[in-house]
């Protein structure tokens, strides 16, 4: 079992390399082209980089956890979530409102909770059982949040 949810985590995290929040926002600005919208000004723009810079730095926290897990570093796991969980929380995180968006945060909060949790106990499987669920609500997230952003285009 151990075996596999390392497997897991290193899969998740080898996908995650040379993906910065840079190539990230290219591929957005792409899929805009695409349908034929731009940015209306300048603040426009400069929201949307400070929202990449919070989503990297929400990726940073998300690299804690797994460096933890892979080191079996307990704090690291603890620093790394409680970092993600107050992230959670700020402005910048609102980028959809509504229920859906509430439910997904909260859902998002309550795996980094379970991380903290099992990392406070030393259980490495809780933890790392935790983080891929954890890891699956920013995945399924930022596919309902996309979604919701290409429509109001």
């Amino acid at each position: 079992m151990r075996k596999l949810v390392y497997g897991l985590i290193c899969g998740l995290f080898i996908m995650g390399l040379g993906t910065d929040a840079e190539e990230i926002q290219t591929a957005r600005a792409d899929d805009a082209d695409k349908c034929e919208s731009k940015p209306a000004d300048e603040k426009d723009l400069e929201g949307e980089k400070r929202l990449s810079k919070f989503m990297h730095e929400k990726l940073t926290s998300s690299q804690l956890v797994l460096e933890g897990l892979m080191i079996e570093d307990y704090e690291k796991m603890q620093k790394g979530a409680k970092r993600m969980i107050e992230m959670s929380n700020a402005t910048e995180w609102q980028v959809v409102e509504g229920p859906i968006f509430a439910r997904q945060s909260e859902e998002f909060r309550s795996a980094a909770k379970q991380v903290i949790k099992f990392a406070k106990e030393k259980n490495i499987d809780g933890a790392s059982l935790s983080y891929l669920h954890l890891t699956m609500t920013c995945i399924n997230c930022h596919k309902k949040v996309n979604k919701v952003l290409i429509s109001q285009r």
